[in-house]
Formats: structure tokens, sequence, C-alpha cells
């Protein structure tokens, strides 16, 4: 997805649910990492391939930020939240 984003840029790359992959890492003593371990690893590492002038715009939504990996929030990664709240009835 992110090497399909840098071909097509400029673009924006959205990641909807990211709590769904970005949930907070945990200590296992299992000694592998889970599936969305390693998906969030992944993700961290594409990040930190874009800069300011790839083109790229990466967003992202979530009704729980409260369980997102602090390395998602990082500088240069999701630094910016946009609260958007529940319409009321007027604008149902």
């Amino acid at each position: 997805m992110f090497s399909t984003a840098r071909k097509n840029a400029p673009c924006i790359l959205f990641i909807d649910e990211i709590d769904a992959v970005g949930r907070k890492r945990g200590g296992r003593s299992f000694g592998g990492q889970s599936e969305q371990e390693n998906t969030l690893n992944q993700l961290l590492v594409e990040m930190d391939g874009f800069n300011t002038q790839s083109g790229v715009v990466v967003l992202a939504a979530t009704n729980r930020v409260d369980i997102l990996d602090p390395a998602l929030l990082r500088p240069g990664r999701f630094d910016r939240q946009i609260y958007v709240p529940a319409p009321d009835i007027k604008g149902r």
C-alpha cells in the first residue's frame, strides 16, 4: 500500500479504524510477537520513510485514540489529532 502511494504521488492514504492494528503493544512472555504487533511495527517503519516532500499524506481514523500505541503519535507519524464529535439532531 505504501509503495503504491509513493508511485502515485501526490495522493492521500487513508487508514480507517487504525486501532485494529495500532493498539498498544503488550509485553508478551511467550517469545513471539502477534500478527497485530508485526503489522504495527511494519506500519511504523513505512511511516518513517515519508517526509514532507514525498507527496503522500497519511490520514487515519479511530474511535479509540486512548488505546493507540504511543509510537503512532510521535512527531512525523500521526502527530496531529482532530476530534470530530458525533453530529447533533440537526446535523443528522
